[in-house]
């Protein structure tokens, strides 16, 4: 049977979106911040450990874009340092 044969199907591609970008005066939710660095929960976790500040408002948490890039700064000078 050839696809133009084939009963209607619909085939679903998981297609991971790519990261983007953090700009330093912006604020981000847990979700969207996650999705633009593309970091994982245990990666997320991780950096939250190492220094990542996370603001909390409520119940709401967001992740400031100066704070990572603050974040990525101090991981960028301790490998050159170390």
């Amino acid at each position: 049977m050839s696809n133009a044969d084939a009963p209607n199907t619909v085939m679903h591609v998981h297609q991971q979106k790519p990261p983007g970008v953090i700009r330093a005066d912006e604020v981000y939710t847990i979700n969207e911040f996650c999705r633009r660095s593309g970091l994982g929960d245990y990666a997320f976790r991780q950096a939250r450990r190492d220094g990542l500040r996370v603001v909390e408002v409520g119940k709401k948490r967001f992740v400031r874009g100066a704070d990572w890039l603050g974040y990525l700064d101090q991981i960028a000078a301790s490998e050159t340092n170390g």
